[in-house]
């Protein structure tokens, strides 16, 4: 090649390179002006602060330093949402569906140590509803790009939820890991009360803290959602007060709470709205090892509001629940009452408690039931089958409880009925029989019992026997003479409910009025 022609080549050459340096200084400039320009263009609802912005066009890379994010709703213009990074990188940007096509496509974002807090405030939501028409023009729905994310991770983030200020904590938790695919946002999901799609989603977390009331807290251990399933590992439902603290600080009687859980297992569920109202459904949970014990102090003031049966709370549930089937496994529940000062609190415990509950909804149609068939050990010692239905839809709160509880001493009996009903007993029980009829108002029960050797000694005050008491008392037990040829004595009683108590007081109920007609008649229990 002659200079002659090595010159002017040389020349175009260099000419090229700097009109491409030219180029992709004027692109970078232009896509990071565009983009400041849209982030000025933001709804009202969404404030997006940084430091800088700098853009990669033919690298596709997009970096900010210092974001911070803030959601501000309610008429107060107060913050709900505060994302904070110390900064973050996208990489694989389409600036040219961004300029072309209007539409933002990320391949993906990853977001590390985010430090995430957010107001949850009732006053704020009442001031989002009642504002709601004269928001619309600030919020999503003005936002008139496509957004496309193939994958969004947010990793070892710090969550915070406040109640309605920042001294109020709702949930904690230290190191959550959320995953989505395949997100798509547009004018048309953003009328939606989950404003994208996605195709999938994973979030993982530990050491998760609700306070759920005034007086109860829920943590967890681990975490778990897809779209196939939800695990929850040791989870665990107390109060935040001793027995004897609680005492000191309610007015009225209230459950003293400490249930764990080994495992919650949610299999396929579905949620979101429908008609502007929440729905929730899944084909099965399954609760492992439940272990409940429940701590009442009857000495409290009477708690005498209106307790509705649980077909009524279901039927008025806020969302529209549909649970085919509840299982429980390998359970343990325990309720302790205590209703003299100076003595301990009765107790009443089953062991191996297993049940499986079908339609626990409030979408199916009559004539559906729920159906609850539990097997247990009654005082950890009697063989207890137990079969309870209902239907939701039925507002008379019909229902029938049957029970069948095997050879039981009754001296297991004693745990409770010493302290409670200042008796003790003696014998043995080969078999019960229960039908329970019911409704919120009242209720009709069959009971047949098979006894053998049974005694009972009334106890005074200081929690010893009464022996003229106890001397009557056992005149009055049925003898053998008033057995059925194959050993039962069956009687029939009615029971009015006390709607100010639980739908576990009406069934205790049932059984101390079907004890009492079966050994005394309408004497003297």
């Amino acid at each position: 090649m002659t200079n002659k022609i090595k010159k002017p080549l040389t020349i175009v050459l260099l000419v090229i390179c700097a009109l491409c340096v030219v180029c992709l200084f004027f692109a970078n400039t232009f896509v990071e002006n565009k983009l400041k320009e849209t982030l000025k263009t933001l709804p009202e609802s969404v404030s997006f602060k940084y430091s800088d912005l700098h853009v990669n066009v033919f690298q596709g890379m997009l970096f900010v330093e210092n974001p911070e994010l803030e959601l501000i709703e309610g008429v107060n213009k107060d913050v709900d949402l505060n994302i904070k990074l110390e900064d973050f990188k996208l990489k694989d940007v389409s600036y040219w569906e961004y300029v072309v096509n209007n539409t933002i496509h990320l391949d993906s974002i990853i977001l590390l140590n985010a430090q995430i807090s957010y107001v949850r405030s009732k006053q704020k939501n009442k001031d989002t509803t009642n504002s709601k028409e004269s928001s619309k023009s600030g919020g999503l729905q003005d936002f008139n790009k496509i957004v496309k994310i193939d994958r969004f991770d947010l990793n070892h983030a710090t969550v915070t939820l406040f109640k309605a200020s920042k001294d109020s904590v709702f949930l904690k938790s230290d190191n959550v890991n959320i995953a989505f695919n395949d997100i798509h946002f547009d004018a048309t999901t953003a009328q939606e009360s989950i404003p994208f799609n996605y195709s999938n989603y994973h979030v993982l977390t530990d050491s998760l803290r609700f306070d759920v009331g005034e007086f109860e807290t829920l943590s967890l251990h681990e975490l778990e959602l897809t779209k196939s399933h939800w695990v929850v590992r040791n989870l665990k439902l107390k109060t935040k007060y001793s027995k004897q603290e609680l005492n000191k600080v309610i007015k009225k009687e209230r459950d003293h709470f400490n249930i764990k859980m080994d495992s919650l297992y949610i299999e396929q569920p579905d949620f979101g709205f429908k008609n502007d109202k929440f729905y929730f459904k899944t084909d099965t949970i399954t609760i492992q090892k439940p272990n409940m014990k429940i701590y009442r102090n009857k000495l409290i003031a009477d708690d005498l509001s209106i307790k509705p049966l649980y077909s009524k709370m279901l039927r008025d549930l806020k969302i529209n629940l549909t649970l085919p089937i509840l299982v429980l496994k390998d359970g343990y529940i325990e309720y302790q009452e205590k209703v003299k000062e100076g003595i301990h609190a009765g107790s009443i415990s089953f062991a191996n408690f297993n049940a499986t509950i079908k339609n626990v909804s409030n979408t199916y149609v009559s004539p559906t039931k729920t159906e609850l068939d539990i097997h247990t050990h009654f005082f950890d010692t009697a063989p207890l089958h137990a079969v309870w239905t209902f239907d939701v839809n039925n507002e008379k709160d019909e229902f029938n409880f049957k029970t069948e509880i095997g050879l039981l001493p009754v001296s297991q009996l004693n745990k409770f009925t010493e302290h409670n009903l200042n008796v003790k007993l003696e014998g043995q029980f080969d078999k019960v029989y229960a039908n329970i009829n019911g409704n919120v108002d009242r209720s009709h029960v069959d009971f047949s019992v098979k006894y053998e050797n049974m005694k009972l000694d009334i106890l005074n005050k200081k929690h010893k026997k009464n022996k003229f008491l106890s001397s009557v008392a056992n005149l009055f037990l049925r003898n053998d003479s008033d057995k059925n040829e194959d050993g039962f004595i069956t009687k029939s009683g009615q029971v009015e409910r006390d709607k100010t108590k639980s739908v576990f007081n009406f069934f205790w109920l049932n059984v101390k009025e079907g004890l009492k007609l079966v050994f005394v008649g309408d004497g003297i229990i």
